[in-house]
């Protein structure tokens, strides 16, 4: 008897265990959380989305839809949905929610991309919404179109091309039959007789130049040419010669010319004094160049009188006379 009421005991333990797993899975599956914060969002188009569909935050569930509303607005229909997020969770103003499917066969979810703004939207709020866009639908219409253009103006353009080709190889036809074929023959003749002569006359010049060019390439031809290479190739060895020489010269020159700078930032002090010296000389001379000039000057004409009187008397030079106050130097 206790034996039986403790498998009796298990088996309620374990279905109830059981219950309360299956209330927590479903719990999970219907994405309930509980009470939050309600935001709205509006769609032109809802397809996929119904009670329970995931509200995600960059990815990460945040909570549910909880309703589906259509308005009737401006004319068209919309559909509010009530979005229950969990509590306390911040939503900058401009976020926007997108309807989203990670994949073909995956349902559809609401994303919200957070937007950058500072300040966010109080519970009851609108987000602002993005319409999902549909591959199929997207397919279809591409489709569509491709269809309208295929009948409307692929097909009669294609068959006016045709036309005009058809119309264009029967021209051609008569063209090349009537008019290049036989210009093409007459042409032909006539370049056959032409070649023919020219192709003798180009033969009968090319024998000629032949013999030419044997009679400049004779023994003694050939010799001189022979003799002027060499003479080039000594004249080539002398000038990479003269090239080599002409090169060491300018290292020496360079060398020189390093030298003299040298010497010049070595003694720039000295030259520096000697310039100012000679500054100094030639101011003392520009002051009395006057002076000096005047008694050369006199100088000069005493020189001219003493040789107008020895040519007039060269005795002079052996006996001289006193000079007399009257006989004074001539100005």
């Amino acid at each position: 008897m206790k034996r039986e009421n403790i498998n009796y005991t298990v088996v309620g333990l374990f279905v109830t265990v059981m219950i309360i797993v299956f209330f927590v899975v479903m719990y999970k599956v219907t994405g309930t959380t509980g009470p939050g914060d309600t935001y709205y969002v509006t769609y032109s188009n809802v397809t996929g989305v119904k009670y329970g569909t995931p509200v995600l935050y960059e990815g990460y569930q945040i909570g549910q839809v909880e309703e589906v509303t259509p308005l009737r607005q401006e004319g068209k229909t919309r559909y509010q949905l009530e979005l229950n997020v969990q509590k306390g969770w911040l939503i900058p103003t401009d976020s926007v929610a997108s309807m989203v499917a990670s994949g073909l066969l995956s349902a559809i979810t609401i994303d919200i991309k957070e937007g950058q703004g500072r300040e966010v939207i109080s519970p009851g709020g609108t987000i602002q919404g993005e319409e999902a866009t549909s591959i199929f639908t997207a397919v279809n219409d591409v489709a569509a179109e491709l269809q309208t253009l295929s009948r409307d103006s692929v097909r009669p353009l294609l068959d006016n091309v045709n036309k005009e080709v058809n119309s264009l190889s029967g021209e051609l036809h008569v063209l090349i039959s009537e008019n290049i074929r036989p210009m093409v023959n007459k042409l032909d003749d006539q370049l056959e007789q032409r070649v023919m002569v020219d192709l003798a006359e180009l033969l009968k010049k090319l024998n000629q130049s032949a013999d030419r060019l044997l009679v400049v390439l004779d023994d003694e031809n050939r010799e001189n040419l022979d003799e002027f290479l060499a003479n080039m190739q000594s004249a080539s060895s002398t000038l990479n010669e003269v090239i080599f020489r002409i090169e060491d010269t300018r290292a020496a020159m360079n060398e020189v010319l390093l030298n003299i700078d040298g010497v010049l930032s070595d003694n720039q002090d000295s030259i520096k004094t000697s310039m100012n010296d000679l500054q100094k000389s030639l101011n003392v001379v520009s002051k009395n160049i006057n002076t000096i000039v005047y008694h050369m000057e006199g100088s000069s004409r005493n020189i001219h009188e003493l040789s107008r009187l020895l040519r007039e008397n060269p005795s002079l030079i052996i006996k001289s006379r006193a000079q007399t106050d009257d006989e004074g130097s001539v100005e």
